[in-house]
């Protein structure tokens, strides 16, 4: 199995599990990683939660406008900076991020079942070290068009 079958695998049976147990709490495995992002640092503006939720902007905004609309989420604009908004945690969206807690625990040691300690870094270490591939690659393919002869 190629290196990116084997990955596109992993991510797609990760969101099948993820759907299954997030269903009683009704929301999506992206809106789970925009929830859990905020619980863990508040007031992020939406660059930094695209960011660490690996989310392009526009569906970083779609989702942070869905759990706003569920009062979930508040938006507030930064005083520190004219045009950027920041977005935290209503109320009920804290005790939501709480709830979850137990999931997230769920997926975490349940996917690193069996793997030891040193396995489990290793792991981490390459899975990095794909991204940061996959970033430059990215960068290339965004650099200039090449001139048409």
């Amino acid at each position: 199995m190629s290196l990116p079958h084997a990955i596109t695998a992993v991510k797609s049976r990760m969101r099948q599990v993820a759907w299954r147990g997030l269903a009683p709490f009704g929301i999506s495995p992206q809106q789970y990683q925009l929830l859990m992002a905020m619980a863990e640092k508040e007031e992020r503006c939406h660059g930094d939660l695209a960011r660490c939720t690996w989310m392009d902007k526009p569906t970083a905004s779609r989702i942070l406008r869905a759990l706003q609309e569920r009062g979930l989420v508040r938006s507030e604009a930064d005083p520190a900076h004219r045009r950027r908004v920041l977005f935290s945690l209503e109320p009920k969206g804290v005790a939501l991020a709480e709830a979850l807690l137990e999931f997230r625990r769920f997926m975490r040691e349940g996917m690193e079942r069996g793997l030891a300690g040193e396995e489990r870094q290793r792991l981490r270490a390459l899975l990095g070290s794909v991204m940061d591939n996959l970033d430059r690659m990215e960068a290339e393919l965004s650099g200039p068009a090449p001139e048409k002869p």
